[in-house]
């Protein structure tokens, strides 16, 4: 593989030795990568800033076939989100964010809209003010863009919508939406035709223009446990940083 350069988003980094680093990253025609930035740690010139954690940069790298990892050479800042760090509410989401990523995103699978869809996170993250919804929308659009997508339309057993779908219940272990009288008897999650009906729009807009919704607080608690349960049958354990965020969250509500 020639040398490259390319935008990246900086979803973790991790100390080896003594000055190395190795570095989780997101790239938008490459995809998810792992590299190792050698004398990263005392680098005054090639280094600068761009490999912390929530940073978008430009990264000149370079690998061998023999190589476990990409080699990165050299980096430079693009932007880094200072309005998310000053803020730990901001913070914790955009960790969460990054962490989710590195879940449900294979190394080396190049796709533009996931690139697309945590930029546009971060960048709204950024904002004065950010966005009460970012986070069950970007994981409804992450969950998605992985092959998890729900689907909140109809009855998933009978077909049935629309009025005739006011009582429903999400059973996260398929992550089917069915009717009451669908369920056999199967302990799902009640959702409120109005948390119905913010799913429904959540997943027919793009990000930008689904930040524009706006959730009560009982339809936003609602959300946020189906999605809770469903990323937990996904993934098969609980997030460190959703455990933090739980914390950060908590004084808040």
């Amino acid at each position: 593989m020639p040398a490259l350069s390319s935008e990246a988003i900086i979803l973790q980094n991790k100390p080896v030795g003594e000055s190395d680093l190795v570095v989780d990253f997101l790239c938008p025609t490459l995809g998810r990568l792992k590299g190792i930035a050698k004398g990263a740690k005392k680098s005054k010139k090639r280094f600068i800033h761009c490999l912390e954690s929530l940073s978008r940069s430009r990264l000149e790298l370079f690998e061998k076939p023999s190589q476990v990892w990409i080699r990165i050479d050299s980096g430079e800042l693009i932007e880094p989100f200072n309005g998310i760090r000053g803020d730990f509410r901001k913070w914790g989401l955009a960790a969460f964010a990054c962490e989710l990523i590195q879940e449900l995103v294979p190394y080396r699978d190049p796709n533009r809209q996931t690139y697309a869809l945590l930029r546009n996170t971060l960048e709204i993250l950024d904002t004065e003010k950010g966005d009460p919804e970012i986070g069950p929308l970007f994981q409804l659009k992450l969950l998605q863009l992985a092959g998890y997508g729900l689907s909140f339309e109809a009855c998933q057993a009978c077909g049935k919508k629309g009025l005739d779908l006011q009582k429903a219940v999400f059973l996260p272990g398929p992550g089917r939406l069915q009717c009451r009288e669908c369920t056999n008897g199967q302990i799902g999650i009640p959702l409120s035709p109005g948390a119905l009906q913010s799913l429904r729009q959540a997943n027919r807009m793009e990000l930008r223009q689904a930040v524009r919704l706006r959730f009560t607080a009982g339809t936003r608690a609602e959300i946020e446990t189906l999605l809770e349960k469903f990323r937990l049958q996904v993934l098969g354990r609980e997030l460190s940083s959703a455990r933090v965020l739980r914390q950060i969250q908590e004084p808040y509500r």
